[in-house]
């Protein structure tokens, strides 16, 4: 008997999810059983959480490439998981989004798309602890939109893509009030510290007027979310990335994405590269599949797919 046959569908959705929260929280607790030498990504606004609660300088480490501060608000935003012990509160963070993602993607009942679960975009957020499955959960559950406040690069695309209450919109107000009565300057000192992000915006290349084309097609959600990425700065270690994944309509689609985004992912991991020079293998193997892909939901990109297959 296959597994959770015997439940109804929403209950094996819920199954499902809970299963996918579980095992990303232990195995987040595993990876990470301290923040001993780790201050970047969701590390860092966890470290800064406790330096306010502790009267110290968030801001007082020297930035770098691999050492990027948050605006004070992510700190502000985990305040409540950053009093656990340890990285339990990483792990519960992590772990419940994974799994509030994981429900989200399938509860239409479209299993296909929990290939998310299987990118190198949400591997490499697990190994580095990033800000993008949190975001993806957002889309689905529009409850945690204060979180974008944490990374206003890549809150972009999901802000614009969500309903907007009164409630939430007072949420985010009082999470940026409460930040900057823990720490007034900090909206200065945050932007003076960021001039050593090392990212790089897809508009910006060779592919740049086939992003732009994508422009075209605002209205829709797909093309909303791929064109507004196209124009944010984001990271090289494929991460930033993730929320491509909300683009595919179809099997085949998510499918087309993940094939081609794990060639540009094990070239590098398997050549002398660095993933800092992974920037032309993003935008050719996962930025330019993406774009075909909204391409390929439109009615002209489907009568050129029907004409080049009757070839």
């Amino acid at each position: 008997m296959p597994l959770f046959a015997h439940h109804t569908p929403q209950s094996r959705r819920l199954l499902i999810a809970l299963s996918i929260g579980l095992v990303m929280g232990l195995l987040t607790q595993m990876l990470y059983p301290s923040f001993a030498g780790r201050l970047t990504d969701l590390g860092w606004p966890f470290n800064a959480a406790r330096d306010l609660l502790a009267q110290r300088d968030p801001y007082r480490h020297t930035p770098s490439a691999q050492l990027v501060p948050y605006p004070l608000t992510a700190a502000v935003l985990v305040l409540p998981l950053a009093i656990l012990p340890s990285t339990l509160g990483l792990s519960l963070l992590f772990g419940g989004t994974s799994g509030l993602l994981a429900y989200g993607l399938i509860r239409e009942g479209h299993y296909w798309r929990l290939l998310v679960f299987l990118s190198p975009a949400y591997f490499a957020a697990f190994r580095f602890m990033q800000w993008s499955p949190i975001f993806m959960a957002i889309y689905f559950f529009p409850f945690f939109a204060p979180m974008l406040l944490a990374k206003p690069t890549l809150a972009i695309p999901v802000a614009l893509a969500i309903p907007w209450t009164p409630r939430r919109i007072a949420a985010c107000i009082g999470v940026g009030l409460l930040s900057l009565l823990f720490m007034p300057t900090w909206p200065l000192r945050w932007l003076e510290q960021t001039n050593s992000y090392g990212g790089f915006i897809p508009i910006i290349s060779i592919f740049g007027p086939l992003f732009l084309l994508t422009a075209r097609w605002w209205r829709q959600l797909p093309a909303r979310i791929f064109f507004l990425l196209s124009i944010m700065p984001q990271h090289r270690f494929f991460y930033d990335q993730l929320l491509l994944w909300m683009i595919p309509q179809t099997r085949n689609q998510m499918l087309f994405l993940t094939i081609s985004s794990w060639l540009a992912f094990g070239y590098i991991y398997q050549s002398s590269l660095s993933f800092w020079e992974s920037a032309p293998f993003i935008l050719a193997l996962i930025y330019l599949p993406a774009c075909l892909i909204v391409i390929w939901q439109q009615p002209v990109g489907q009568r050129l797919v029907a004409r080049l297959w009757a070839k």
